[in-house]
């Protein structure tokens, strides 16, 4: 770890009392510590905002060419109708978070721990949370939604009574009442599909240096951990932990199936106490609640296909700033006290195909 003692050639900048090498130092132990608790943005295009252009970004989508029309041989002689491609123009505006803690000076002269390197660790755990939270609050609301539903077909949250391998809708297809079923899944998966969604091929690695690695091609579900049981549930599923591959298993991933790889995450919180009523069907379904409620939680599970969305920050792509103010006399502060150690980020988030992106609502079962 990096000293601190001195104010360094930055003192007064952006980085507090923090020289430029040990900004750069303390920058780049936090950075793997957030990057691994990075969930969605590691399968959503990224982008980076150069310095002194403004806080708006856009996105451009080029729209497919159509078939339609032209099955029809070209006529020798005659020039065919040409086409355009149209384009469509999404915008976003990057946004500034972060927190700071108070230290005071006695605190660092007695401490027997390293309380900076602790709290700086703290710190980028923090801003990789929020960080994929805030992805998270856009990746959830899609356009395209599926509710595991009772004994009628649900067309709300507040109708959602089932779980994602169990919901009792499936009895008109052949299944009984208590079967397992992967349909919720499988019309997902249809409808991505039939919208030419691509399956995603690599992924952005928790490193220092912020590169990708290759992945074997699938559709990339991202829910909570509360619905692993349900998950393995499915027919079909395979456990990650019987990959022919192990390198090929991300983290938090805990296996596939039918083409589509779950990926379970603490930040992917449900709707608490959404559905209006428990499932009181034959199946008798207990499902999990917030306590003091009877209406069961609702849980998004985000299914995405490549370039499905995007995230974008200023300045240094998935980039985090350490900052260190050390106790020092000063207006206030007489006795030079206080200090604070801080990291603040840009960031912004925005789905770029609502067609690449399904998600389905649905209960967790009660344990």
């Amino acid at each position: 770890m990096a000293s601190y003692g001195g104010t360094g050639t930055l003192t007064g900048s952006s980085y507090g009392d923090l020289s430029s090498a040990d900004a750069f130092k303390l920058q780049k132990r936090m950075l793997p510590i957030a990057m691994k608790l990075l969930t969605f943005s590691r399968f959503a295009q990224r982008d980076v905002k150069p310095l002194k252009e403004g806080l708006e970004l856009r996105f451009r989508r080029y729209e497919k060419i159509s078939i339609t029309g032209k099955d029809t041989p070209v006529a020798e002689g005659v020039t065919p109708n040409f086409e355009n491609v149209s384009q469509t123009t999404l915008k976003t505006t990057l946004n500034r978070y972060g927190t700071y803690v108070n230290v005071t000076d006695l605190m660092m002269a007695v401490s027997t721990d390293p309380l900076l390197q602790q709290i700086s660790d703290r710190l980028s755990i923090m801003a990789g949370e929020l960080k994929d939270y805030l992805d998270f609050k856009i990746f959830r609301n899609a356009t395209n939604v599926a509710y595991s539903t009772g004994t009628t077909a649900g067309t709300t949250r507040a109708s959602t009574s089932g779980t994602i391998c169990n919901q009792e809708g499936i009895k008109a297809s052949g299944y009984a009442a208590t079967s397992d079923s992967a349909i919720l899944l499988q019309t997902a998966i249809r409808f991505l599909e039939g919208q030419d969604a691509k399956k995603i091929t690599s992924y952005l690695k928790a490193s220092p240096n912020i590169t990708t690695a290759p992945l074997r091609p699938a559709f990339m579900a991202v829910c909570h951990t509360d619905l692993r049981q349900d998950i393995e549930n499915l027919p079909g599923f395979v456990p990650s932990e019987q990959y022919s591959d192990p390198s090929d298993r991300m983290e938090g991933e805990i296996g596939q199936a039918h083409g589509v790889r779950f990926i379970v995450t603490t930040q992917a919180v449900p709707w608490a106490n959404a559905a209006t009523s428990i499932d009181g069907t034959a199946s008798a379904i207990k499902l999990k609640n917030t306590a003091g409620s009877t209406a069961p939680d609702v849980y998004p599970v985000i299914i995405m296909g490549e370039d499905f969305g995007g995230t974008a920050t200023l300045a240094g792509r998935d980039s985090i700033r350490p900052k260190v103010v050390l106790p020092k006399p000063g207006p206030g502060d007489p006795l030079g006290q206080r200090g604070t150690v801080a990291v603040d980020f840009f960031h912004s988030a925005l789905i770029l195909n609502s067609n690449w992106h399904y998600v389905i609502e649905c209960c967790a079962s009660a344990l």
